[in-house]
Order: structure tokens, then sequence, then C-alpha cells
């Protein structure tokens, strides 16, 4: 992709065409574009740097969710960046672009939220911008440190290694669907879809363990779905992948309201987004030791192989022995039907 091309760019296409102008990394940039963190080098080495953006009614919806929940969910994407490095929270930039004449109780449980979030992981808030916006904007910038580890990227994967995620998938984008669709958000049938939605939990502590074990070769967190960030990594690692639907740990809060919904559980947990597990790569041999680990140091977290690194290109999907292409059909902002 060059700035000669056609308009009409995806999300994909405009990292790659921001990563082509602004240049690889080099001098005291280790790692720079493409990854869940930049990993800076020289006399910042063992620092990474991550950055998100988030729109009111692109990513989040005050008419669904309390400002205390937007704070919790806008803290957890970024600590999740983090934890797919393998790096400790250190230190937390916001700037935040509010409408005019906003309100003390607002604010005040919108960044109240993200700083006990931050706070319960060793970060803190040291800095930032506020401005006026037509609607709420939220940045964040986090700096995370590695001490003496070096960061998990998405380039590691080898050919043949295991694929495996974090926890259960698919709560989030049930959720949402719930509240989307009108429903009693305190419905204790959908709670854990709407809790996953609205509160997600950062793996930091399984990040960790998995940075420290030594044996994970790539690694990264899953914002946009397994049909998205799946493909992200087997490209960064020069190889594809195949994905087995029936080892997908599909939520069972999001069997309960695809049910309710007439939905589908397997297409959220696929392409939903915003579950904030964790994905990486391994030796197959190495999974049951790894699921051990993490179990161990992250409160019974459960860890699933859902597939395998292959020779490639592109990723398929094998749903009851037939396989499909599934690259790139997560979330695009971008994309003609995204919401």
């Amino acid at each position: 992709m060059t700035p000669d091309a056609p308009t009409h760019l995806s999300e994909e296409e405009i990292i790659n065409l921001v990563a082509s102008l602004a240049g690889g990394a080099g001098g005291d940039l280790a790692v720079g574009i493409g990854d869940d963190c930049a990993v800076l080098g020289g006399a910042q080495s063992g620092l990474v740097v991550t950055t998100d953006l988030l729109v009111q009614g692109v990513h989040f919806e005050l008419e669904l969710m309390s400002p205390a929940d937007v704070g919790h969910r806008s803290m957890a994407a970024n600590l999740s960046d983090l934890a797919a490095m393998g790096a400790n929270p250190a230190y937390g930039f916001l700037s935040l672009g509010l409408p005019a004449h906003p309100q003390a109780a607002f604010v005040s449980q919108l960044v109240g939220s993200m700083v006990s979030q931050g706070r319960t992981y060793g970060l803190k808030l040291a800095g930032g911008d506020t401005v006026k916006s037509p609607q709420v904007v939220i940045n964040l910038c986090l700096l995370g440190a590695m001490g003496n580890l070096e960061p998990l990227l998405r380039s590691g994967g080898r050919l043949g290694d295991a694929v495996c995620v974090t926890g259960l998938l698919g709560g989030s984008g049930a959720g949402l669907a719930w509240l989307r669709a009108g429903r009693d958000p305190h419905d204790p049938d959908a709670a854990d879809a709407v809790a996953a939605h609205c509160r997600p939990v950062p793996r930091l502590e399984a990040g960790r363990a998995l940075a420290e074990s030594g044996r994970v070769h790539a690694m990264m967190d899953l914002s946009d779905g397994l049909a998205s960030d799946l493909p992200r990594l087997a490209r960064a690692s020069g190889l594809g992948a195949l994905l087995e639907a029936e080892r997908v740990p599909v939520a069972p809060a999001a069997a309960v309201v695809a049910e309710a919904l007439q939905g589908d559980a397997l297409g959220w947990a696929l392409a939903g987004g915003e579950d904030f597990e964790l994905m990486f790569t391994c030796d197959p041999q190495d999974v049951a030791l790894l699921t051990d680990l993490v179990m161990e140091e992250a409160a019974g977290l459960a860890v699933t192989q859902v597939g395998r690194l292959t020779q490639g290109p592109g990723v398929n999907l094998k749903k009851q022995g037939k396989e499909e292409p599934i690259t790139y059909m997560g979330y695009d902002h971008f994309r003609e039907s995204a919401p």
C-alpha cells in the first residue's frame, strides 16, 4: 500500500500505510508500529508503550453503559496490551475530550474508575490533556516495564506451534448484543455476558507468567476477535494458521444470550472482539505445562489450544470437517457494515 493507492482503505491497510510512512524500528526504537506495544531501546530499554483511542458512539455507548463502566473498559483495553507483552504496568497518560458543560459527577466516575483499576495493577496516572469535543473521546497512553524479560511479540510464532487462548470468548459480543436489544442489564441469565462487555479483566498475571516461562514464542491480546487477531499474529510470524471451531472456548453466557436473541455464540467468539483475553503460541508439548502455570498464577484461569500455525498463507477455520478462510473477518472500523 502506497500514498497513491486507491481510497476506501480498510483498518489494516491504514495501519500498514502509516507504518510505511513512519519507517520501521531503528536507533532507540526496538519494535515500532505493528505490535501490541512499541518497545523502546537505548536508555529506555525495558519499557514498552501502548496507546488507544476510544470514541463515544464507536467504542462505547453511554446509553448502555455507566461512566464508571466506560472508564473501566478503557483502562482494561490498554492494560491488556501490556499483558500481551508480559509487561508490568508503570505509568499512564490520559487525554480526554468532553462535550460542553461537563458535570463533576460524570468526570469523577469516568476517570475515577480508570485510576482505581490502574492502581490495582501498580499503574500511576501521571499526566495528559483535556479539550472540548462534540462527544466523549478518551485516549490513554500506558508505559509498562519489562524488567529483565524480553517482550513477547506477534512475530515469534513457529511452524507447527500450538495456538492457545486464555479464558472464554464471545462474552463481550454477547453482552453488547444484549444491551443493544434493550434487555435488562441486571437479568441474571445475561449477567456474565454484560460484565464481560462492561467490566473486562486484563490478563496481566497470565501475561507475565507466560513471559517468565520462556516457553512462549508469540503473543497478543484478543481485541478484535480471533478471526482478525490470529491472522495478524500469523502474518507477523510469516505463517498461516488453522483454527478448529470445536476447540474454541465459547463463553456459556454467550450461548445463553444467543438462544434468547437468536444470535450466534460462535460468531461472537470469533469476531465479536473486546474479550481482551490472551492468544499465544508455543511448542505443542508445552501446552499442558503452560496451562498449569497460568491456572496457578492467575486464579484458575483456563488455557485452551484452539489450533496451530501452518505453512500458510492465511487462516482457515475447520468446522464439521470442512475448512474455509476467515482472514480479517473480525471488527474493522472502516468496513461498510461496521457499527
